[in-house]
């Protein structure tokens, strides 16, 4: 268990890129659609903050019930049809990094069993706790190299983030 501590650090932690990722960003930078995707920074955030809601939602099933049926959800739905332009990038990562957060707590005091639970999605097929916590942080990390790929061709990149011994030198 020890080592799947450190992968629910690197999981709690992901709020902290995505902040990151966007800081410096302005309005027009945020909803600009340059590429790669079809889909602006913006809506990035919107997307994360939806299925980390929903993945959450399914790592509790998996945890609390017997191979728990665990529903897909079509992400290009919901930011056609769900508005995202009427919805706060600020608020997104707020109820990301609270979510996390909540969860993380969770996730650090469960028995080292209860990550070979099993869920059954309904596309993907059987996947275990330690799949999902494992899968959701990659997820972050794809969405990230698009918002890095997106903020260079909107020539805003981000700075690259200082060494630690850069750190303690200020």
């Amino acid at each position: 268990m020890n080592d799947f501590l450190k992968t629910i650090d690197q999981y709690a932690n992901g709020p902290d890129r995505l902040e990151l990722a966007v800081s410096g960003t302005t309005h027009k930078h945020q909803h600009a659609k340059p590429g790669p995707g079809d889909w602006s920074i913006h809506e990035v955030v919107i997307h994360l903050a939806d299925s980390d809601a929903v993945s959450i939602e399914r790592m509790k099933r998996i945890v609390a019930m017997e191979e728990p049926s665990l529903l897909n959800f079509d992400e290009t739905a919901f930011i056609r049809d769900l508005k995202p332009e009427l919805q706060s990038i600020e608020d997104a990562m707020l109820l990301f990094r609270i979510n996390r957060r909540q969860w993380s707590r969770v996730l650090r005091q469960l028995p080292t069993l209860a990550f070979d639970r099993v869920g059954h999605h309904s596309v993907a097929g059987p996947v275990s706790l330690r799949q999902m916590v494992s899968l959701y942080i990659e997820h972050l990390e794809g969405h990230l190299c698009f918002i890095r790929h997106k903020r260079e061709r909107l020539n805003c990149p981000l700075s690259p983030e200082p060494s630690p011994t850069m750190r303690l030198q200020k």
